[in-house]
């Protein structure tokens, strides 16, 4: 999948607007993913900011006109392959929107997700990875949220706003956490002490206003 996509392959066909064969579809994706596990490779070795495209097309076995023929430079490459992977997961939110009734059903929908994706969020979490992309998931995740603790809980939408992004903050850190194996308790577990403090900052929150 693709999410911010590259600039498009140059060819005559397309510029005429007439379909490119099946097979060079399938010989440009393969050339994406080359580029993609090259770069994710180098990524566990230094930060993006000391990659060098002539690196990524060594170890991808490609030229440089041919990465530049799908990427203006490293950046777009690497927002490609999070944007796929951002496809992943909101596909995942949204198959599993109808089960999810409950605080705790989403940040255990959210640690499955991590889970499966081990090798990616470890990645992110790293150095060398991209602290915001944690955070743009569970910014996704928040119309879903507020409306299931609105529903849930029975506060109000502003209410349930400010407890989100109260919880987002920490949420990150313990995902982080749970990634770099700093905690040794199960998704369940984990998601139900999450869900328990969820409460208690909702109980505050409505001491608070009265």
């Amino acid at each position: 999948m693709g999410g911010l996509s590259g600039r498009e392959f140059e060819s005559p066909h397309l510029q005429k607007g007439i379909a490119m064969p099946r097979q060079t579809d399938v010989r440009v994706q393969k050339t994406k993913e080359r580029l993609s596990a090259s770069l994710l490779s180098l990524l566990k070795e230094k930060s993006i900011e000391k990659v060098s495209i002539c690196e990524i097309c060594n170890r991808a076995g490609v030229n440089r006109n041919t990465f530049y023929s799908h990427y203006s430079d490293i950046k777009e490459l690497l927002a490609e392959i999070e944007g796929g992977f951002m496809e992943e997961i909101i596909s995942s939110i949204a198959i599993s929107k109808n089960t999810v009734e409950s605080v705790e059903d989403l940040f255990l929908l959210i640690l499955d997700i991590v889970e499966s994706n081990q090798d990616m969020c470890t990645l992110l979490f790293s150095d060398n990875g991209d602290k915001n992309f944690l955070h743009n998931i569970l910014m996704f995740a928040m119309p879903s949220a507020i409306q299931n603790w609105m529903a849930e809980l029975g506060i109000s939408e502003d209410d349930a706003t400010l407890l989100y992004y109260f919880v987002m903050g920490g949420a990150v850190h313990t995902l982080e956490a749970y990634v770099k194996k700093g905690i040794s308790l199960s998704k369940k577990d984990l998601a139900s002490k999450l869900n328990d403090m969820v409460m208690k900052a909702q109980e505050a929150l409505s001491i608070s206003k009265n």
